[in-house]
């Protein structure tokens, strides 16, 4: 078993680990832990690689694992994190918002969703976050029903990391 006490970077972050972890995968010596984005919290957990290394993880209060960290890198071995893909909600403001809706429609997009205690992703026009089931894309076509025309809402999966400070409190 390898016990690992902390995280030592991320690919995606640090151009020196990226050309480390393109090296290594070449050469067939990576490996991935996958972790769900609930777990990613947890500071205690044991893990197998998909090349079957058992990995305690001990990791200091208060971490939390991203995509793409480095948690082992001997000479021989690098093991990475993988964030599972999860669903999510899409939301796109359209272009067509007028100056009288310009601050309306993000508030209440924003109210809703933390009505619900949803973590949010925020890329550009766009809002992200994480649903259960597929039924809640109807539930929330229906709760923006009165916006609508301003939006674009849809489903998808991916990595979903949350802006820092919006995953405090999710049902």
């Amino acid at each position: 078993m390898i016990t690992v006490n902390s995280v030592l970077g991320n690919i995606r972050d640090d151009q020196r680990l990226k050309e480390k972890y393109d090296e290594m995968d070449a050469k067939k010596t990576c490996e991935t832990i996958v972790v769900s984005r609930l777990e990613s919290g947890r500071v205690r957990m044991r893990k197998t690689s998909d090349k079957g290394s058992d990995i305690a993880l001990i990791l200091p209060t208060g971490t939390r694992l991203r995509h793409g960290d480095v948690v082992v890198m001997t000479e021989d071995k690098m093991v990475v994190v993988g964030v599972q893909p999860e669903d999510v909600i899409g939301i796109e403001i359209k272009n067509n918002i007028h100056a009288d809706d310009i601050i309306e429609v993000p508030v209440k997009i924003g109210h809703t969703i933390g009505n619900l205690h949803r973590p949010i992703k925020l890329d550009g026009n766009k809002i992200f976050f994480p649903i259960q089931a597929d039924t809640e894309l109807d539930m929330f076509t229906k709760l923006f029903k009165p916006m609508m025309e301003h939006l674009e809402v849809w489903k998808t999966k991916m990595v979903f990391e949350p802006e820092d400070g919006t995953e405090i409190h999710e049902h």
